[in-house]
């Protein structure tokens, strides 16, 4: 029996002539990209040939892709392998995480996870939908400073979200400050912009 797989990276495009392709990254696992690793590629099973960082993406090079034009082949691709067991990190895969409640500091339940959303790499998070019971949703930034993963009492898992920023369930209630607030007429340079 075949174990499941999980998603650990896309393909994006072609890199250069000699049958790299720049992956964005979609695992935090060490090792998942060192070359003689074996993944699948959009279901057909490939080895890495190489790897190496490239401008906040890897880029790899399988086994049986030598040029360019079999590369472009790939472009949209996911990278898919085995799980490898996390133990007791704190790092957890999507599927683990589609499904928990999430409730707040005082123990309100604010929905249920039900996809997460990749943001590019730059941003440095991505967010999670949270569907609420009414069924409309809300997004919430998947940052360790924001939300943690906890067991309840009866052993299962949640997310619990820690000072809950104003404005981030019903955007109504968030305080919004124009940036020129506090400046008086007269305090401006002459494009308009606060002295």
């Amino acid at each position: 029996m075949t174990p499941e797989l999980v998603t650990i990276g896309r393909i994006v495009k072609p890199h250069g002539v000699h049958g790299e392709v720049a992956v964005d990254v979609l695992s935090d696992v060490p090792g998942r990209f060192d070359a003689g690793t074996e993944v699948h590629v959009g279901g057909r099973a490939a080895t890495i040939a190489s790897s190496r960082p490239h401008q906040g993406r890897m880029l790899l090079r399988f086994d049986h892709v030598t040029d360019r034009t079999s590369a472009e082949l790939l472009r949209g691709r996911e990278l898919t392998a085995p799980p490898v067991d996390l133990g007791d990190s704190d790092t957890f895969y999507v599927h683990e995480l589609v499904g928990l409640p999430v409730r707040d500091d005082g123990d309100r339940l604010l929905g249920t996870v039900d996809a997460l959303i990749e943001l590019p790499s730059a941003a440095g998070y991505d967010l999670l939908e949270v569907a609420r019971e009414d069924g409309t949703t809300w997004l919430l930034p998947a940052v360790d400073d924001l939300v943690e993963v906890e067991e309840d009492g009866a052993g299962s898992l949640l997310l619990r979200v820690r000072d809950l920023p104003d404005g981030l369930l019903d955007p109504t209630d968030a305080e919004v400050v124009r940036p020129d607030a506090g400046i008086e007429p007269g305090d401006e340079h002459s494009d308009g912009s606060p002295r």
